[in-house]
């Protein structure tokens, strides 16, 4: 029961720090950096983040060939790939219709768990998604929707994506650590291939969009990777990836207490019904 409650509690946290990404990513974005810019960079600043915690540990990478290039492999084809084709589905369908399709990652996550591993579906998880959904509905009301299908099959793809990364990830030998440093390694490659092609790399030049891009790459990513990866040690992916959808309800929050933002009653009954989602899902008690 105690390994089960820190494992809630990682994925919790793992939550909380993703939220941040939208007041930091709000303020590079406003100093001309192009998104796949931001990503290598946020990626290369996790990186050596994690690498220095190694370095202090005095941890080596010791895995094998396979392992390392199955990692670099969910870096670049999983979490990089999934980054990447959200940003392009929000462009041609909103931001708000892209994050409701991404988030559907947590049913794709029970869906492979049934099809793949025979494992059963959890009435009380179909519940707490149902839900989950129904409040992402109203969090995102208000927003520019274009219902473009090359932007929808990319979001779904994004969320198909994000589910792979979370069940590799649960099915990995590798500890935490070299886990996050190899993926972001992976994540660097097709973010940088990415802005190359897309002739938009740059070099951050001011201190302001360096220290928003070191809160990216610390607060917003090598934290809560890690603490996802210690939490899906401990819990199941299923209700791993359904925690992790408090990730925009932390996204709301901050941007009320650091950026001002004005919320409408629809969306904080959306942050609401989110919330009883998530905490319906606390109830099972097999992980």
């Amino acid at each position: 029961m105690y390994s089960r409650s820190k494992g809630i509690l990682y994925c919790l946290l793992s939550g909380l720090f993703f939220g941040l990404i939208g007041y930091f990513g709000i303020n590079v974005i406003h100093e001309h950096i192009s998104v796949y810019t931001m990503l290598f960079w946020r990626f290369m600043v996790a990186g050596l983040f994690i690498a220095l915690i190694m370095l202090w540990q005095r941890d080596g990478l010791k895995l094998t060939r396979r392992d390392f290039l199955t990692i670099l492999g969910h870096g670049i084809f999983f979490y990089g790939a999934c980054s990447i084709l959200y940003f392009i589905a929000a462009n041609h369908i909103g931001s708000g219709l892209a994050m409701v399709v991404f988030f559907t990652y947590p049913a794709l996550v029970m869906l492979i768990n049934k099809l793949v591993y025979k494992l059963p579906f959890n009435l009380i998880y179909c519940v707490s998604l149902l839900i989950i959904f129904s409040g992402m509905v109203f969090l995102v009301q208000g927003g520019q929707f274009n219902f473009n299908p090359l932007g929808l099959v990319l979001s779904i793809l994004s969320a198909l994506l994000y589910a792979f990364y979370i069940l590799a990830s649960k099915k990995s030998r590798v500890s935490p650590l070299p886990s996050t440093l190899i993926l972001c390694l992976g994540c660097m490659i097709i973010s940088l291939i990415t802005a190359l092609l897309d002739r938009s790399f740059t070099l951050p030049e001011t201190l302001s969009v360096w220290s928003n891009i070191l809160g990216i790459g610390i607060l917003c990513t090598a934290l809560p990777i890690l603490l996802l990866l210690n939490g899906l040690k401990l819990i199941s992916s299923t209700q791993a990836s359904i925690l992790s959808v408090l990730e925009p309800v932390f996204v709301v929050i901050f941007g009320i207490l650091l950026l001002g933002e004005q919320v409408s009653l629809l969306q904080m009954i959306g942050v609401s019904i989110i919330l009883l989602g998530s905490l319906l899902s606390l109830l099972n008690e097999r992980h």
